[in-house]
């Protein structure tokens, strides 16, 4: 039996009619059933190669076949279904022996209570075999996905069991000098500690064994094959490893060796399945470069290039393939670079160049390079061939230009156009916004340029999905808002959105979205999916008194249940406008709907939540990217998820893009994640989130 569907009973009686009659009794208790009778070994035999039974009733008569051959043809094709005997009487020791025969209970047929409880009692036991084979395979993916994520880790880190290493990372490996995994398994933890500390640190070990409330962390010097002593903080957590229970062991040095120092350095700058700059390393490049005064002379664009279906490459061909497929496609990006441009792995399944004198023909050109290499490539590992596309978003940096974050998300943008019409193709950012956002003689034009395009409809729909840290696969997507300009292109929100607030038109904008998602979503529901989507609001939305009976209309005629649909109110936005704020989630709690706090965090104002009560934060993405790296965002993202925990509220981190930060989240707790790293915002309604629950 699936979850949700009805229990499979085989009933063994003399007739059909009797079958039929312990099926309704059942049936009237309760239990929803499909059942098929048996009469004779033949009869029983082709009804457990038809379908395998959930619970068997065995009923006793001269002509049917005992319960011990009955217990032998389930035996025969493996089956463990649990047996109930119905007899004319049920003694006590005939009850006992029966039990002691391995059925599941012996009844009489004058005790139909007796029955119907022992029918209960295992029909609960399979429901929570079920929910434990559930939550053991959302454990097991969880841990699989942790596994991962410690392997791509810059950290140093190992596991022990019993002080021998049962598992230790590439960083770990390198720290000290060891070349393969195999090298490191077995390894007593102590012969990396120098000999003057080996009796402290088996002291503090055992300590911490035996009292997991002990400290945690020591200082401590290590030693490497060479003989080098650095010194280094080491911290220990409970862990499993195929199962068993081990220790982790996170070791960060703090050496004044110029050697150690220059290896630490490294791995923290780099990718460590590629060898190219890692995501952090690329943004504090780009902050510099863009820093830099540009002569005319100099041209600089950014592409930012996505793997078309990585995720889906991944599931199919494993962790192995797919990491052997992004090495090669980084050795052809590498290859096509000059000097002076970097290259950085970005995300999961994202690469960005910061391309140096360059004209916009150029930058055309080397993108339609890489995507022709990216296309040609095959990469093959255990005999699997891994092929894919990609996709590529270009945007030129003018002289003016110095917001690398701004750049990166134009970039990003554009990546997404192209990969969401269809993908192996380049799509240029138009700096239509960047260029008539500057002036404030141009509000006018803009107000013209926003109300042709409300009036004109030219806009649409993204979707980012929400992904369960805790293995639930319910449907949640953030909707998210896209703007086409008049030759068709596509441009950021942000801005626009921006000057639309301050010209009175985001009211207007809000209620398209919210119209058009309800349709979207009303349609998904209709198709019986559990799916709810997370609206924004603008602060002028929130001011209309009159939007609750609104929304509670479009709700009913989208047939749509209120706990469905889930608005988003910013943090500076409730602070802003707090009283609207209050107002309005108490009148869409009236309507089941929830509200979320998001990026909440920012404003050193915890007391926000007395007054407003959210069902939901969602911890802002300054505090989330490179969480792995920053000690003082982890400390308060731990403070934050604590808070929410204590105040029955659910907690999501936005904008988690690598899985350093996502490693970090998984182990503080926190319930659902949301960024790039998981999918990037499309157009398409399809992440499998009981696939890929985080």
């Amino acid at each position: 039996m699936k979850d949700g569907e009805n229990l499979h009973v085989l009933i063994v009686e003399e007739s059909n009619n009797d079958a039929e009659s312990l099926a309704n009794a059942l049936r009237n208790a309760g239990h929803s059933i499909n059942f098929n009778h048996g009469a004779d070994s033949g009869a029983i035999e082709s009804s457990l190669q038809e379908q395998h039974p959930d619970i068997v009733l065995c009923g006793s008569g001269e002509s049917l076949p005992a319960p011990d051959d009955v217990q032998a043809l389930l035996g025969k094709h493996g089956l463990t279904a649990p047996m109930i005997i119905i007899a004319d009487e049920a003694p006590e020791d005939k009850v006992v022996a029966a039990r002691k025969s391995g059925f599941a209970a012996l009844i009489s047929y004058d005790q139909p209570d007796h029955l119907y409880l022992s029918f209960e009692q295992e029909a609960t036991c399979i429901r929570l075999q079920q929910q434990l084979k559930v939550s053991s395979g959302a454990l097991r993916a969880s841990q699989n996905r942790c596994h991962a994520l410690i392997e791509n880790s810059s950290d140093a880190v190992a596991y022990i069991h019993e002080g021998m290493h049962v598992y230790a990372n590439q960083p770990y490996m390198e720290l000290f000098s060891i070349e393969t995994a195999e090298d490191v398994e077995g390894t007593p933890i102590l012969d990396m500690i120098s000999n003057n500390e080996r009796t402290a640190f088996r002291e503090f070990l055992k300590n911490y064994l035996d009292n997991k409330d002990h400290d945690n962390s020591i200082e401590i010097n290590c030693v490497n094959p060479a003989g080098e002593i650095f010194h280094s903080s080491m911290e220990l957590a409970p862990a499993t490893m195929d199962g068993e229970p081990c220790t982790q062991i996170i070791i960060r040095v703090s050496s004044s060796n110029a050697a150690l120092e220059k290896k630490i350095r490294t791995l923290t700058q780099q990718d460590m399945v590629t060898g190219l700059a890692n995501r952090q390393y690329f943004l504090q490049l780009l902050k510099e470069r863009m820093a830099e005064p540009q002569t005319d002379e100099e041209h600089r664009a950014l592409l930012y290039i996505t793997l078309d279906n990585f995720k889906a490459i991944r599931d199919e061909t494993g962790i192995e393939a797919s990491d052997q497929a992004l090495r090669d496609i980084a050795h052809i990006l590498k290859s096509n670079c000059g000097d002076n441009d970097c290259l950085s792995r970005f995300g999961d399944c994202s690469f960005a160049i910061l391309y140096y004198n360059t004209d916009q023909e150029k930058t055309l050109g080397l993108g339609e390079t890489l995507l022709h290499g990216i296309a040609a490539n095959l990469s093959e590992v255990n005999g699997r061939a891994v092929t894919m596309t990609g996709s590529i978003g270009i945007c030129t940096i003018e002289k003016h230009d110095s917001d690398a974050q701004a750049m990166i998300a134009y970039a990003d943008m554009a990546c997404e156009v192209a990969r969401s019409s269809g993908g192996n193709q380049i799509h240029t950012h138009s700096h239509i916004v960047g260029e008539q956002a500057g002036g404030g003689e141009l509000e006018l034009e803009w107000d013209k340029l926003i109300r042709a395009t409300i009036d004109e409809e030219r806009f649409y729909l993204a979707y980012q999905p929400i992904v369960s840290l805790k293995g639930d696969t319910q449907q949640r997507y953030e909707v998210l808002l896209r703007i086409v300009d008049t030759a068709g292109r596509v441009i950021l929100p942000g801005q626009f959105l921006s000057i639309a607030g301050k010209n009175g038109l985001s009211h207007e904008i809000d209620c398209w979205v919210i119209d058009t998602a309800f349709s979207q979503l009303g349609q998904l529901k209709a198709e019986n999916k559990d799916i709810s989507f997370y609206i924004k609001l603008s602060g002028d939305t929130l001011s209309d008194t009159s939007l609750p009976e609104w929304i509670s209309e479009k709700l009913v005629a989208n047939s749509l249940p209120g706990d469905s649909v889930v608005f988003e109110i910013a943090e500076q936005t409730a602070i802003n406008n707090l009283t609207s704020s209050i107002n309005f989630t108490k009148e869409i709690h009236k309507l089941q709907c929830k509200v979320a706090l998001e990026h909440f965090g920012q404003s050193e104002q915890p007391q926000l939540l007395k007054h407003l009560p959210v069902d939901i934060l969602k911890i802002h993405g300054t505090l989330i990217g490179g969480l792995g790296n920053n000690k003082e965002h982890q400390i308060k993202v731990k403070v934050i998820s604590e808070m929410a925990r204590e105040s029955g509220i659910q907690c999501i981190a936005e904008c988690v893009d690598d899985a350093g930060s996502l490693a970090h989240l998984w182990q503080v707790g926190l319930d659902f994640i949301q960024g790039n790293f998981v999918q990037e915002p499309c157009k398409t309604i399809d992440y499998d989130f009981e696939g890929e629950t985080a």
